[in-house]
């Protein structure tokens, strides 16, 4: 398969050629462990120490600010386990479309003894502010909102949230794992206390996730261990893939990525593509979202079909339903999708090997896809 017949950049992205280069150095040349006080291990220290001084420039933090962590599951699990409960306060906060990785630390909790909220949203996929603020409690430990849909696109209201949380004393995170290279990341206008973030999302390798925590936030540890990160996370660092990321994150600060200009004239060339040839289809999700997402439902037709059918043509996309018997995504359903049109629904999501040739090849495999489908089932069709 080429990259230009990739479509699932929200899920993960080719790693970087130059990002690769700096990885690949140092697992050949600089495989010091960072907490040891020998010359290789005050190296692997020194590129740690310059990597994250990046990571805290690219969010306007500083360098003390920026944990390491295995990926954004980590460091959404840690945002929330370490939060709550606090200060005697035991409710925590989320929307229904959260990543699973959110959701489920906050039933992890909820079980534990936790007091929790799911706010609702629009049919649009945003989450409606007043319905934040009328949700919030005196008790109310952590807010948890994504910056970004990762299904859908759609951006939901942070800044505003953060300002409420902030008015309140109130703990906000941030899960802005899939709006990292897409939307600009200011931890201060946010107003959030704690932001998480994940490599693989930015053309960087997979396992390094970055916890942002606000000077004078106190989080319990998630990972115990040695001591490493002035004991908020053990576990030897990733020198390697912490060094990889510093990287892409200077290539996203030198435009070396398409701009969201160019992704969203894509995207809405694929849209305009698809909806003549399949006057049916529908968007989900409306209103301010990222460039480069698309979220189309295909009535009538099983998106994992669909997938497994482009699939066998070399061409990937993303189905919130795995398989038949999987639950349809939750955040389709959330947005007021039957269960049906949720499971007829495919993401379509473009990076740096999309083209207007990719599209059209997308779209002629489309529409083949969709028509044996319909011919080789038709009774399921209606």
């Amino acid at each position: 398969m080429t990259a230009d017949l990739y479509f699932d950049y929200n899920g993960s992205t080719p790693v970087h050629p130059e990002v690769r280069r700096v990885a690949l150095e140092l697992h050949e040349r600089e495989f010091g462990n960072a907490s040891a006080a020998h010359p290789e291990g005050r190296r692997a220290r020194e590129r740690i120490d310059r990597a994250r001084a990046v990571v805290a420039r690219a969010l306007h933090a500083a360098p003390d600010e920026i944990f390491l962590t295995s990926g954004g599951t980590e460091s959404n699990n840690w945002a929330l386990q370490g939060s709550v409960p606090r200060e005697g306060r035991r409710h925590v906060l989320v929307s229904a479309i959260e990543h699973k990785s959110v959701l489920a630390t906050a039933r992890a909790l909820e079980a534990a003894g936790a007091m929790l909220t799911v706010v609702p949203v629009d049919r649009s996929g945003r989450v409606r502010l007043d319905a934040v603020e009328a949700a919030l409690r005196a008790d109310t430990a952590l807010v948890s909102l994504m910056h970004a849909n990762n299904e859908t696109g759609v951006l939901q209201p942070v800044h505003e949230v953060g300002a409420l949380c902030r008015a309140r004393g109130v703990r906000f995170h941030v899960d802005a794992v899939c709006a990292l290279g897409r939307e600009r990341l200011d931890v201060d206008r946010l107003e959030c206390d704690l932001l998480s973030l994940s490599s693989h999302k930015l053309y960087a390798p997979k396992g390094t996730g970055i916890l942002y925590v606000r000077r004078g936030t106190e989080l319990r540890p998630l990972v115990h261990g040695c001591g490493q990160q002035c004991g908020m996370r053990g576990g030897t660092e990733n020198t390697p893939g912490i060094a990889a990321f510093a990287r892409a994150l200077e290539l996203l600060e030198a435009s070396a990525f398409p701009p969201p200009a160019a992704l969203a004239a894509l995207r809405d060339e694929l849209w305009e593509r698809i909806v003549a040839r399949f006057p049916a289809a529908r968007q989900n999700g409306a209103g301010p979202r990222l460039a480069n997402t698309l979220n189309v439902c295909f009535p009538g037709h099983r998106a994992f079909e669909v997938q497994e059918a482009l699939g066998a043509l070399g061409i990937s996309v993303s189905a919130g339903a795995a398989a038949a018997t999987a639950a349809p995504s939750h955040v389709l359903l959330a947005m007021g999708l039957s269960e049906d049109d949720a499971r007829a629904s495919v993401r379509f999501s473009l990076g740096s090997g999309t083209t207007r040739e990719s599209l059209a090849q997308l779209v002629a495999a489309l529409e083949s896809v969709l028509r044996a489908e319909t011919v080789s089932s038709p009774g399921a069709r209606r």
